[in-house]
């Protein structure tokens, strides 16, 4: 054990010089320091409060106190009213002070905390959407850097159970003019992991969950959101959870139906569900519903149909390889106040295969029938291909190809409306260059 006289009693030299002057044992006021020993029962007990003291002589009992066996003088047991009347002791005897642990730092309380974050997807690349009908290129053809989604996000928990999330998105609105707009905006109430509440904007219990799965939404959405059949969030109240050692998710919305760009009323509300099952790590199978008036429900313009939706999903990662697939029926999605009826399909497969944890090879294919009654004879095929480099975790690259054709028609996708006004001809979109992922 050290001779080394603790720093933390330096301050106590001008005590210790005035006792070396001829201060007795008696109880002493020094610069604001008392301090006071006696010996009982061949114990030495230290204080350095004059109320602690007389307590002891009039009572005996020396309460909550530091105990130090074999540490007197003459090897006696000290008993200390605290660190300080011992430093005091160790100081006047010139005896080595005594080891203590150092104080742990002050831990800040975990609640309530704010987390703020974003998130990037952007691209650099040479795009040519053409009408072989007609020879004319779209007019967002060409070269150049594009920043599909800038999202910022600020998430505070108020304690372990309720929270609130906002959560703003930067995108193209259409008319090659970005704009601000909520994504997210909710109250959760985490009650249990199986039982969390959710009341404003939130995710769909659909789409976030397959782009999870998938995990290339920056570079291609799914199938179902990609060519319009719902929404990545919605207004409403949203329940979900996991049960059963988490193999069991699901998830519900009753929403307004227009998705997160609306908070528009109407006469009705939508319904949308999800129910995921992982028998063994890695294996997920999962089916999902919508059902609703699409928030279309009302006196000027009343709903003539109900919209539909049905999903079915499998996803199996083994080892280095991921193979899954995305499967989606809708009815009358865009004709809940028209007459006519309609129906689409469509569906989706991956395939990916991580070289080494940094690098990855991947490819997917789509083939979807937007308008099986009302256009027969449209359909949409897409291809990509590529490699995807992740050199450190907040930044994910790709170079890649994307293509796709589109024949009797034209079909809307998130790569912009592919297909020809010619009867008879067909469209056709082709892409290549370099997209990312930057989170922070």
């Amino acid at each position: 054990m050290s001779n080394r006289v603790p720093r933390s009693v330096a301050g106590l030299f001008v005590f210790a010089l005035v006792w070396v002057m001829g201060v007795t044992q008696a109880p002493a006021q020094v610069a604001g320091l008392y301090y006071q020993e006696a010996t009982k029962d061949g114990r030495i007990y230290v204080f350095n409060s004059s109320d602690r003291y007389r307590s002891w002589a009039a009572s005996g009992e020396m309460g909550t106190a530091i105990t130090l066996i074999g540490r007197g003088p003459s090897g006696e047991t000290l008993i200390g009213e605290n660190d300080a009347a011992l430093d005091l002791f160790f100081f006047k005897h010139n005896l080595p002070g005594y080891e203590r642990p150092t104080p742990k730092p002050v831990v800040p309380p975990a609640y309530p905390k704010t987390t703020i974050g974003g998130r990037l997807y952007a691209d650099l690349s040479s795009k040519e959407i053409k009408d072989k009908g007609t020879g004319v290129k779209s007019n967002d053809s060409g070269v150049g850097v594009d920043v599909k989604r800038f999202y910022f996000t600020v998430t505070h928990d108020f304690d372990a159970t309720w929270s609130a999330v906002f959560q703003s998105d930067i995108g193209d609105v259409g008319a090659k003019r970005y704009d601000v707009f909520v994504k997210k905006a909710f109250l959760q109430a985490k009650i249990t992991p199986e039982a969390i509440f959710r009341l404003g904007a939130a995710d769909s219990p659909w789409m976030a969950f397959v782009d999870g799965l998938y995990g290339q939404r920056y570079l291609e959405p799914s199938t179902t959101d990609s060519l319009g059949f719902g929404a990545s969030a919605e207004w409403g109240l949203h329940f979900l959870g996991k049960a059963v050692d988490n193999k069991l998710g699901y998830a519900f919305t009753i929403g307004n139906g227009k998705g997160y760009s609306s908070v528009a009323r109407s006469k009705s509300v939508d319904f949308e569900g999800r129910v995921a099952f992982e028998p063994v790590t890695g294996l997920t199978f999962a089916v999902g519903g919508y059902s609703g008036k699409r928030g279309n429900n009302t006196d000027a313009t009343p709903a003539l149909h109900t919209a539909s939706r049905f999903n079915a999903l499998a996803n199996w990662v083994i080892g280095p390889v991921k193979i899954g697939g995305e499967y989606f029926t809708a009815d009358n999605w865009n004709r809940v106040t028209q007459v006519t009826t309609d129906k689409s399909d469509g569906y989706s497969a991956w395939l990916q295969y991580n070289v080494d944890p940094a690098w990855m090879l991947f490819g997917r294919y789509d083939k979807s029938d937007p308008s099986r009654d009302l256009k027969p004879a449209l359909n949409l095929k897409y291809y990509n291909l590529g490699v995807q480099w992740k050199p450190v975790k907040p930044l994910t690259a790709a170079l890649a190809y994307k293509c796709a054709e589109a024949k009797g028609g034209t079909v809307s996708t998130g790569n912009g409306a592919i297909g020809s006004a010619k009867a008879g001809s067909k469209g056709t979109y082709n892409e290549i260059g370099l997209w990312f992922s930057f989170d922070f």
